[in-house]
């Protein structure tokens, strides 16, 4: 069994998977998983024709590109106990692997120290801790805060970030629309307020639940986050007020026909210097 599974997705970069690959499978000790999520460039052909050893998964009739569902898909069918999850544009270094496999442990992830832009959503974990807190939130679109959001419910289970040098990952330099290309959003700012939005609210209810919501609740949070600050960006403003009605409940014995009802009122301002 290799030490690690790296995981990487390709949706329209295939340029730089070609350059990226190459260095993720001369890695020891290790094993390259690659999902193409529908990538109009054919990326799983050309992995299949290359590089007959990485394991490959396709997903068709997908023109809309679901990030978390794509790494999760990933991680998956990976075998080895640690998860490398590692975009399409990073550059992984020859002394990755000689520089990480000492620094793992029990109860702690791995990200590049310092970490860069381009590095930001790529870290390494254990395969039982990534399960355990459900991997990658499918209700997120677009881009932006996934990777955080899955760093903070880690953290919420004890599994605390370690790190490791940054040098070992350099990202390929791209630009915006490039990221942006096969989402539903190309307002770079505008999906970035609806993700830091839910997220936030997300997380709120997790610790008042005590625990992670079910999906469908957190796809109905995420759509109504999503129509709410659409409409606020169509009157021209980037705030957003949002209400979330909590499970009636009481902490008393109930004797009368009467309820509590509660809720919790969110308003996203623009944050002054």
């Amino acid at each position: 069994m290799p030490a690690m599974s790296f995981v990487t997705t390709c949706k329209g970069r295939l340029d730089h998977l070609r350059q990226t690959l190459p260095r993720m499978v001369a890695q020891p000790d290790s094993e390259c998983i690659v999902v193409d999520y529908d990538c109009p460039d054919g990326a799983a052909d050309w992995v299949s024709a290359n590089y007959p050893g990485v394991r490959l998964l396709r997903v068709t009739d997908a023109p809309v590109f679901h990030k978390s569902h794509a790494q999760n898909l990933g991680a998956a069918i990976a075998g080895a106990p640690w998860l490398c999850l590692v975009d399409a544009d990073i550059l992984v270094g020859d002394a990755f692997m000689a520089s990480a496999l000492p620094l793992l442990g029990s109860g702690r992830y791995l990200r590049p120290q310092p970490v860069s832009f381009g590095a930001y959503g790529s870290f390494v974990c254990a395969r039982q801790d990534f399960a355990a807190v459900g991997g990658y939130d499918e209700a997120f679109e677009g881009v932006s805060y996934m990777d955080d959001d899955l760093y903070v419910r880690l953290e919420m289970a004890g599994v605390r970030a370690a790190g490791f040098p940054g040098e070992h990952f350099t990202a390929i330099d791209h630009d915006h629309e490039l990221r942006t290309r096969h989402y539903e959003i190309k307002d770079r700012p505008l999906n970035h307020r609806i993700n830091f939005c839910y997220a936030n609210i997300k997380h709120d209810l997790m610790r008042h639940a005590g625990g992670d919501l079910p999906l469908d609740s957190r796809r109905a949070i995420y759509a109504e986050v999503k129509r709410v600050v659409l409409a606020q960006a169509r009157e021209g403003t980037g705030s957003a007020h949002l209400e979330v009605s909590l499970p009636v409940s009481s902490s008393v014995p109930q004797r009368y026909a009467w309820e509590v009802r509660r809720k919790w009122i969110f308003d996203l301002v623009e944050a002054r210097p």
